[in-house]
């Protein structure tokens, strides 16, 4: 079954709302007598497409989103920058949502910022196993229009099937899947979100 994915994070980062819990890490060096049960898989998925507005808007937009934390906001999570916290050297946000109980809290660093290059990278922090990387860039596209591509990078929890292992071949299997799903998500999120861009003043 291909995991769900919750639709506010998919433009920005695309985890499912839960996954799997992992198997104990066990220390270097020793052997584990206990079966895996899951496994992380490298994973990344990307989607550009062409807006209907200049690259300026668009990258406004796109920081107003996920450096000043609107898309939170948006799907009803109390949001604070993280001022004190010594490694949000770039600035940070976190989104409270107590009544969320998949996912009540979600912390956004930004791990790089070019104004020139018009490119946003995001550490995304949610109760999955390993944070997530994003990366947000809008090019021109001419004077009134522009090109906006998401990039995520990720691990990717496998699971055991019932009646099998956790060979090669079932993870690629897997995985092909689960990109591919993932990326029709994305595409229907961001078009989603193109129709807002164009809308704006």
């Amino acid at each position: 079954m291909i995991n769900r994915i919750a639709p506010w994070l998919l433009a920005a980062l695309l985890l499912p709302a839960a996954v799997p819990a992992l198997a104990d890490e066990t220390p270097e060096g020793t052997a584990s007598t206990e079966p895996v049960e899951t496994l992380l898989a490298p994973f990344s998925d990307h989607y550009a497409m062409r807006v209907e507005k200049p690259a300026d808007v668009v990258w406004a937009h796109i920081k107003q989103l996920y450096v000043d934390g609107e898309r939170m906001r948006q799907q009803g999570f109390v949001v604070t920058r993280l001022n004190e916290e010594p490694i949000a050297w770039l600035g940070a946000t976190r989104g409270v949502h107590p009544d969320n109980t998949d996912r009540p809290e979600v912390t956004v660093m930004v791990s790089g910022i070019d104004e020139e290059a018009r490119l946003l990278t995001l550490m995304i922090v949610l109760e999955n196993p390993v944070p997530a990387y994003v990366t947000h860039q809008v090019r021109p596209d001419g004077p009134d229009a522009s090109i906006y591509q998401t990039i995520i990078h990720t691990r990717w929890p496998v699971t055991k099937p019932d009646d099998g292992e956790l060979t090669a071949a079932y993870i690629r299997e897997k995985m092909e899947a689960d990109v591919a799903h993932h990326n029709s998500e994305v595409a229907a999120i961001m078009q989603r979100e193109k129709a807002i861009i164009e809308a704006l003043d």
